[in-house]
């Protein structure tokens, strides 16, 4: 059996305790090699997790034969010129979000990535949990009928000083504060389960231009009419983390689930005003990520989340700083 031979550079918390073991833990896969700045971190992370090789050039780990997949866990505004680095190597390309911090490499990884017939996809791994799988297919089923508003927070809670000494503090490495570390999952997930793009935001953020924001309050306007209030945010030590869906003949109430380290329970009320309600344990759904990825490329199939949904979450974020900033509403064209 022909495996997928990954190559990962940055290691961090999330490759160190979410995507690593992902990557191990699919027969398919075999991890080849481990790229850090440092030599001694690097090699401690190719004895934990097995890889043959331990390198601090990224160039190099390219010239290995046997990486045929990057995964790319760096910071920021490091992940365009791998990205793209890496598929003009041969190399498919499996990258963190944000995709990139501009617009502009968000479209050249794309381009890049499809001039040379490799695979990109996205590390939006809400889409594999179980409850927004259960949530999409109450939408499609039309149970609630046609959906009008969504209102949703997510936050991870107060993380004073937690930070500061870390590059997403940098506006050069991190290009955004929490809009990028945990809104952009949201924001993704809406349109996942709404399936329809994004047309207008309006956004206010906590801090001015130039510092990294800690609280984003947003409207979305969605092409099929839906309207969506969003509030993403590091600063109170006790979010909800709740998300609600109003249609035409109930409604959906997700209690604690917008983040995947935590559980919670589904509430669906239906149009004769009975609720029933699941729980959903947390569960490891970068893993399930990773496991879809490498399927996709093992199978030969594009994969899900792809690379034109890392950019058109590039491209909504892009407008809600601008609106932000601005202090207007700003509209999307695609």
């Amino acid at each position: 059996m022909t495996k997928n031979g990954w190559g990962l550079v940055g290691t961090g918390r999330i490759a160190d305790d979410r995507i690593l073991p992902g990557i191990n833990a699919h027969a398919g896969n075999r991890l080849v090699a481990i790229v850090s700045r440092d030599q001694g971190r690097a090699d401690t992370f190719a004895k934990k997790f097995g890889a043959q090789h331990a390198y601090t050039s990224f160039d190099e780990m390219l010239r290995n034969p046997e990486v045929t997949v990057v995964a790319i866990h760096t910071p920021n505004a490091q992940h365009a010129d791998q990205a793209v680095a890496a598929a003009r190597a041969g190399k498919h390309v499996f990258c963190d979000k944000p995709m990139a911090t501009s617009v502009a490499d968000a479209e050249r990884i794309v381009r890049e990535c499809e001039r040379a017939g490799v695979k990109l996809g996205i590390n939006f791994h809400n889409r594999f949990m179980p409850c927004f799988v259960e949530t999409r297919r109450i939408l499609e089923s039309g149970e609630i009928g046609e959906v009008q508003l969504v209102q949703l927070e997510a936050s991870p809670g107060a993380r004073p000083g937690a930070r500061l000494a870390t590059w997403r503090v940098d506006p050069v490495l991190a290009g955004l504060g929490t809009t990028y570390s945990i809104g952009v999952h949201v924001y993704d997930i809406l349109r996942y389960l709404l399936a329809s793009e994004i047309t207008m935001v309006s956004a206010f953020f906590d801090t001015p231009y130039g510092v990294m924001e800690e609280t984003n309050m947003s409207l979305f306007r969605f092409a099929n009419g839906v309207l969506a209030q969003l509030s993403v945010h590091e600063k109170s030590p006790f979010p909800h983390n709740d998300f609600v869906i109003y249609g035409s003949k109930g409604r959906i109430v997700g209690r604690g689930l917008t983040r995947s380290r935590a559980g919670g329970e589904l509430q669906v009320m239906t149009v004769d005003g009975k609720t029933r309600s699941t729980e959903f344990p947390a569960t490891n759904a970068h893993g399930a990520c990773v496991a879809a990825f490498s399927d996709a490329l093992l199978d030969g199939r594009d994969p899900v989340p792809s690379g034109i949904d890392g950019l058109r979450s590039v491209q909504v974020t892009d407008a809600m700083a601008r609106s932000a900033w601005g202090g207007v509403h700003v509209r999307l064209a695609y």
